[in-house]
């Protein structure tokens, strides 16, 4: 063999080390990359968490309360914990949403009220007051809509019940739209 062809080799063989060992640190960067985005550590959080939107005039339009709130960046997602949604018109509380679990997603547009989600519409001069039980709801607190596509009670006093699966209230037009499943129980 010749010196040529030992010393091209040997600048082969070195080549070849440098590029695998440059190929292998860009592989752990990226295992750390999605490992980072994987956990399950939260990216911040609160508690006692509140949030509120007012109207152009300045007076209180809704209210987001949570005892903790977890936000991960990599979901855009924040984790509500005990959340209390509270809608107000003209000054006064109108209707009160509760569950032990709730996520905020869409860029904040939307609510997700989880595990034993209820709404209290309350009492006004021409309504009796209502409750609404479900496993979920959804909020959409600009449109002034809620939604859920699991089992639905409504309690409206003094003496309907009705039961269904899946619904739509829409808070502009008060009307609620049950999809499937309804039985009504009224007492006389």
């Amino acid at each position: 063999m010749s010196k040529y062809s030992i010393f091209f080799s040997m600048i082969f063989l070195v080549i070849i080390s440098i590029i695998s060992f440059w190929l292998n640190n860009e592989v752990k960067k990226e295992l750390n990359i999605e490992e980072k985005k994987l956990t399950n550590n939260p990216d911040y959080f609160l508690k006692n968490f509140i949030s509120k939107q007012t109207d152009d005039l300045g007076n209180l339009n809704f209210s987001l309360e949570a005892k903790q709130m977890n936000y991960f960046s990599y979901s855009d997602e924040s984790i509500l914990k005990k959340p209390v949604f509270k809608k107000f018109e003209e000054k006064k509380k109108v209707l009160d949403l509760i569950s032990n679990k709730g996520v905020i997603y869409e860029n904040g547009e939307k609510i997700k009220m989880l595990d034993d989600a209820q709404m209290i519409r309350h009492e006004t001069k021409s309504k009796k007051v209502m409750k609404l039980l479900s496993n979920e709801i959804t909020i959409v607190p600009d449109k002034e809509i809620l939604s859920s596509d699991q089992k639905i009670k409504i309690i409206q006093e003094p003496n309907i019940e009705i039961d269904g699966v899946g619904f739509n209230y829409n808070k502009k037009t008060g009307i609620i739209k049950i999809y499937d499943s309804v039985r009504v129980h009224y007492d006389k």
